[in-house]
């Protein structure tokens, strides 16, 4: 007779090891990020992350949430949410930036169009 106690027992080991694959088979990056708000840097941070999982750069001044994804093409995307910490309400929005950069390379780009605030981005996958 079988026990359906057992049953959920077992569709979790199974969920529990699809998940642990998944994990395996995502892309590692190594990205490197820099934060500037007028010429000073705010936030300078690299981390090993996995592609499609969410991680996070953060200093008292400014706190990065991004998003990277490895495309059919190989290019990497990395979707940008920016918080900064300042007085003035124009820079404390948060603010959001797509970067699509390939491996390997390092970018420069002004966040929104500001010029008051330039992001800076390297990628390598492996």
């Amino acid at each position: 007779m079988n026990s359906p106690i057992g049953g959920f027992y077992l569709n979790a080991q199974y969920r529990k090891k699809a998940e642990q694959f998944e994990l395996s088979s995502k892309p590692k990056l190594t990205i490197t990020i820099e934060l500037q708000l007028d010429s000073s840097i705010i936030l300078s941070d690299s981390q090993i992350c996995l592609a499609d999982i969410e991680c996070q750069f953060s200093t008292p001044q400014a706190a990065i949430s991004l998003l990277p994804t490895v495309t059919a093409t190989g290019m990497i995307q990395l979707d940008c949410s920016i918080k900064i910490e300042h007085t003035d309400d124009d820079i404390a929005m948060m603010k959001q930036q797509i970067v699509n950069i390939e491996s390997g390379e390092s970018l420069s780009t002004l966040v929104e169009g500001n010029d008051r605030i330039r992001l800076k981005v390297s990628c390598d996958i492996g």
